[in-house]
C-alpha cells in the first residue's frame, strides 16, 4: 500500500484569485493587452456586480432594473509560483455576467455565452514564470432584450487557479449516487471520468473511499483497473459498488432544526498510474431516497414531503448578483425560519456554493437550466445562438450539480410551450420534441432524478387567458408538454389541477410558481397529499421586472430585499409551520394588483407601525394565526374574539379588524386552541425618535478571509428602543478598520441612490449596512449618525 504522503501529494490545490483586480466600466480598446493606459481604472475585489452601482436610468428597460447595458474590463497581474511547474494549471471561472472573454498575456484563452454556467481554461503551457502575467477578462450584460430580468454584470462568482497532476481526471470527473438495498444497507455507485489518452500512458487504477463527517473512512472499493486504451475523448469508468451499513440519512429542513452536516459524507476518488497516486477528487454525498407518484406526490426517505418553496431570480439585494456565501446563507436561514423548505432555481443555474449550503441546511432544490429554448424575445443574451451552444452548457450544468443530495428534480426550461418561437426546434408540437432531445441529453449524464419543464399558464394548443373559451371545460386541458414530462410543473392555475387530473390521472403535479397576490390560497387549495408542492414566485424582492418607474424591481413579495419580512410573511408561516402562532400587521392600503404574464400579481401595503396622526383615527389590523380563535385587545380592553374560518381558503388563518379607533399604547393579539392560550403578539405605538440603534445580525466569528460579509441593522428608535417607522432622516455611516462597506441599503425598492453612497434616508425607520472583511485580523469601527438623533457606534473584530 502507498503511504499517506504519496496520496496527499496527489491532492489538487486551489488558489482563490478574487483579490486585487483593476476594473474599468465600458469599452476599452485593446483592454486585454499589456502596457495600456490604466488611468481611471478602479481597484476591486471579486465577486462584483458592477451593474448594480451604475446610475438608475428612467429611459432604460424596466425588466432590466432601469440600468443601462454595458461591458466592463477586469485586469489582474500575478506571478506564477515556481511550485506550479510540472503541474497542470487550470483557470476556473464559476460564472460571470452575462457573456465574456478571458485573455492571458494578451491572448484569448476562453469565453462563455451564458455566464450562469462555469468554465475553465488550461493555462499550463501559457504561463510565463519569473515575471508578471496579465489576466484580463471582458464581460457584458448582454443586449437590452437579452433577458426578461436583471442579470447584473461582471465577474460575480469566484475565480480560482486549480493545480493538478499532469495526468488527472476530467472536469467534474467524479459522479456518485446512492441506492438503498434494505433498511440497513446502502450502496454507493462511483464513476470516474478521464481523458481517453491517459489510459495509454500506463496502468490506470482507481480507488473510492466513503468518509463520514468525522473524517473516518467507513467503506471503500478495491483498486479497480481502467481499460488500457480508449478511442473516446472522455472515458467513463464505473467502480464496484461500495456497501455502507446504516448511514445517517440526509433529510429536509425545518425551523430551528440543526444543519445536515453530520448526514453528509464524502466520496474520495484516487487515480493511480503505475501504482503512483496522481489525482484525487472529493465530492460530498448524502444517503436519501426520493420517489414520486400521482397518488402521493413526493416522498423523501419514504415519507411524504410537500415542497414549501420559493422561485426567485439570483439576487442578493444590496450586493446584486455577487455570489457571497454569507449572503446566500442569510437568505436560506430567513426562509427556513418561515417554514420554507425548497428553492426552484429560476431560471438558470445558481452559484455552486448555493447547492453546498442547501446540502448542509437541508433544502430541497429544483435545479433549472434556462428560461426559453430560443434566441427570440428577451430570453437569450449570448452572442452565439442558444440552439448552437445548449449541448455544452447542459453538460456542464448537469455534471457540476449531479452529486448534490439537495437536488431532487431537474428543470429544463420555463414557460416556453405556448409559443413556437420559444420552444426550441420548429417541430409544431409545442416543445415536445425539443424537450425529448434535451431530456435524452440530460439523462445521458444523470438518471437519478426526474426531469420537468415549467408551463406557462396556458392550455393545450397554446390557448391563453385572453383567448375565447379559456374557461370552457372542454378547453381546460393540460399543455401537451406537461403530459410527457416526468413531473407536470405548472406555473399558477392551481384551480384547474383537479380538471387536469381528470384528463390525465397519471400527472404528478408541481405548482412551480404560485402568486404572492393569492397569499396562502394556492397552498390551501392544492391536494397536498397527492401533489409535489409549490414555489411562491418572487417571495423575496429582486431587481428588475419592474411594472413602472420609479420602482426598480419586483416587490410583490413576502420579504423586502434586505430580508425584512412583511407582515404577511407570517401568514405564510402560519400555514408552513405547525407550531401555534399569532402576528399583527397594520394594513396601510388595500391590495394593489396588476396583470403580469396573464397572472394577477400584487400585495397590500402593510407595516408593523401601530401609530396614527391623531387619537381616534381609524386603523385596520390584520392578524395572521393558525389558532382556532384570536382575541384582540387594545390597551388591555378586548375588541372581540374571531374564529378561524378554515372552510374558506381565501380567509383561513387571516383575521381582520377594520375601523379600530387608534390611541397610543399597546395592541395585543392572543391565539387560543380549545380555549387555551397558545400564542401572543403585540405592537406598541412608539414615541418620538431620539437615537439610533445599531445591531449586528450575526454574533458568530467574523472571518478575516476577504470574503465574509457582516450585516448591521440601523434603526431610529424612541426612548424605549422601539423602531419609529415613519422617521426618514438622512443616515450617514462611517466605517474604518479591517472591513469595507459594500452597500448601504435602506430597503426602499423605489430608491434613487447608489448602494456605494455613505449616506441614505432611513426607510421605515431603518437601513442595512453590508460590510466585507479584509484579509487582515483586526478591529472594525462602525459609526452611524442622523441629524438631531443621538448617534450609535459598534466595534467588531475579524479573526
Amino acid at each position: 500500500m502507498l503511504g499517506t504522503s504519496a496520496a496527499e501529494a496527489a491532492e489538487r490545490d486551489s488558489v482563490l484569485m478574487n483579490f486585487d483586480w483593476l476594473f474599468h466600466l465600458g469599452e476599452v480598446a485593446d483592454g486585454e493587452k499589456p502596457g495600456i493606459d490604466l488611468t481611471g481604472w478602479k481597484q476591486v475585489n471579486l465577486p462584483l456586480d458592477y451593474q448594480l452601482n451604475m446610475p438608475w436610468n428612467k429611459e432604460a428597460k424596466p425588466s432590466r432594473g432601469f440600468k443601462d447595458m454595458s461591458g466592463g474590463w477586469f485586469r489582474k497581474n500575478f506571478t506564477p509560483d515556481e511550485s506550479w511547474k510540472g503541474r497542470k494549471v487550470l483557470l476556473d471561472f464559476e460564472g460571470l455576467m452575462y457573456y465574456g472573454d478571458v485573455f492571458l498575456n494578451g491572448e484569448k484563452i476562453g469565453s462563455t455565452e451564458y455566464g450562469y454556467c462555469g468554465f475553465d481554461c488550461d493555462i499550463t503551457d501559457r504561463l510565463e514564470y519569473g515575471r508578471d502575467n496579465l489576466l484580463a477578462v471582458y464581460t457584458h450584460t448582454g443586449p437590452e432584450g437579452g433577458s426578461r430580468w436583471y442579470t447584473g454584470g461582471g465577474i460575480n462568482r469566484d475565480v480560482r487557479i486549480i493545480l493538478a497532476d499532469t495526468m488527472s481526471m476530467a472536469r467534474h470527473g467524479l459522479y456518485v449516487t446512492t441506492e438503498k438495498i434494505n433498511d440497513d444497507e446502502w450502496v454507493v455507485k462511483a464513476q470516474a471520468e478521464v481523458p481517453g489518452n491517459i489510459l495509454e500512458k500506463g496502468k490506470v487504477e482507481f480507488k473510492a473511499e466513503i468518509i463520514d463527517s468525522d473524517g473516518t473512512c467507513i467503506a471503500s472499493t478495491p483498486l479497480t483497473a481502467a481499460p488500457s486504451q480508449s478511442r473516446l475523448q472522455l472515458c467513463e469508468i464505473p467502480l464496484p459498488d461500495i456497501t455502507v451499513k446504516s448511514p445517517r440519512l440526509w433529510t429536509v429542513t425545518s425551523p430551528g432544526a440543526p444543519d445536515n452536516l453530520n448526514a453528509l459524507y464524502t466520496c474520495r476518488l484516487t487515480m493511480y498510474v503505475d501504482g503512483t497516486p496522481r489525482d484525487v477528487l472529493n465530492s460530498r454525498l448524502g444517503f436519501r431516497t426520493i420517489d414520486y407518484g400521482p397518488d402521493y406526490g413526493f416522498r423523501l426517505n419514504g415519507e411524504k414531503v410537500f415542497l414549501q418553496g420559493i422561485a426567485n431570480h439570483v439576487d442578493f439585494g444590496g450586493v446584486g448578483v455577487a455570489a457571497f456565501p454569507s449572503a446566500i446563507k442569510r437568505q436560506l436561514q430567513t426562509l427556513r425560519d418561515f417554514g420554507f423548505n425548497a428553492v426552484r432555481c429560476s431560471h438558470n443555474p445558481y452559484p455552486p456554493v448555493f447547492y453546498d449550503l442547501c446540502d448542509e441546511m437541508g433544502f430541497l432544490v429544483v435545479d433549472e437550466f434556462v428560461d426559453k429554448w430560443s434566441n427570440d424575445g428577451n430570453c437569450w443574451g449570448g452572442r452565439d445562438s442558444f440552439m448552437n451552444v445548449w449541448p455544452s452548457l447542459l453538460t456542464e450544468w448537469v455534471k457540476r450539480d449531479r452529486n448534490h443530495p439537495s437536488i431532487i428534480m431537474w428543470s429544463l426550461g420555463n414557460e416556453m410551450q405556448h409559443r413556437e418561437n420559444a420552444s426550441g426546434y420548429m417541430t409544431g408540437d409545442w416543445g415536445v420534441t425539443t424537450f425529448k432531445i434535451l431530456d435524452t441529453f440530460l439523462k445521458r449524464y444523470d438518471r437519478s432524478r426526474p426531469s420537468t419543464a415549467a408551463m406557462y399558464p396556458a392550455r393545450a394548443n397554446g390557448i391563453r387567458r385572453a383567448d375565447p373559451g379559456f374557461r370552457e371545460k372542454d378547453n381546460i386541458i393540460p399543455p401537451e408538454l406537461s403530459r410527457i414530462t416526468e413531473i407536470a410543473s405548472y406555473n399558477y392555475e392551481y384551480a384547474d389541477y383537479p380538471r387536469y387530473k381528470e384528463v390525465d390521472p397519471n400527472l404528478i403535479i408541481f405548482q412551480s410558481e404560485a402568486s404572492v397576490n393569492d397569499l396562502v390560497t394556492p397552498f390551501l387549495r392544492m391536494d397536498r397529499e397527492s401533489t409535489v408542492g409549490l414555489c411562491y414566485w418572487g417571495a423575496i424582492e429582486y431587481w428588475g421586472e419592474s411594472d413602472g418607474w420609479p420602482k426598480k424591481g419586483w416587490n410583490y413579495s413576502f420579504f423586502d430585499h434586505t430580508l425584512l419580512p412583511y407582515p404577511r410573511a407570517w401568514l405564510v408561516r402560519s400555514c408552513f409551520v405547525d407550531e401555534p402562532q399569532v402576528h399583527i400587521g397594520v394594513l396601510e392600503s388595500e391590495q394593489k394588483s396588476i396583470i403580469w404574464n396573464d397572472i394577477l400579481s400584487g400585495r397590500a401595503e402593510m407595516s408593523h407601525f401601530y401609530h396614527r396622526p391623531e387619537k381616534g383615527d381609524s386603523i385596520t389590523l390584520e392578524i395572521s394565526s393558525n389558532c382556532d380563535e384570536v382575541e384582540l385587545l387594545k390597551n388591555g380592553k378586548s375588541l372581540g374574539v374571531k374564529s378561524n374560518d378554515r372552510s374558506n381558503d381565501k380567509v383561513q388563518n387571516k383575521f381582520l379588524w377594520r375601523g379600530v379607533e387608534w390611541e397610543p399604547g399597546k395592541i395585543e393579539a392572543i391565539g387560543r386552541n380549545n380555549g387555551v392560550e397558545v400564542a401572543r403578539h403585540s405592537l406598541t405605538s412608539p414615541g418620538k425618535a431620539v437615537c439610533l440603534k445599531i445591531t449586528e445580525e450575526d454574533n458568530g466569528d467574523w472571518t478575516a478571509d476577504g470574503m465574509n460579509l457582516r450585516y448591521i441593522r440601523v434603526s431610529a428608535v424612541d426612548k424605549a428602543g422601539r423602531t419609529v417607522e415613519n422617521f426618514d432622516g438622512l443616515l450617514t455611516v462611517d466605517v474604518d478598520g479591517e472591513a469595507e462597506m459594500l452597500a448601504l441599503d435602506n430597503g426602499n425598492h423605489f430608491t434613487d441612490r447608489g448602494f456605494e453612497d455613505s449616506s441614505t434616508p432611513l426607510y421605515r425607520g431603518q437601513a442595512l449596512i453590508i460590510l466585507r472583511s479584509t484579509r487582515n485580523n483586526g478591529k472594525v469601527n462602525v459609526k452611524a449618525s442622523v441629524p438631531e438623533l443621538k448617534e450609535a457606534s459598534l466595534q467588531l473584530t475579524t479573526k
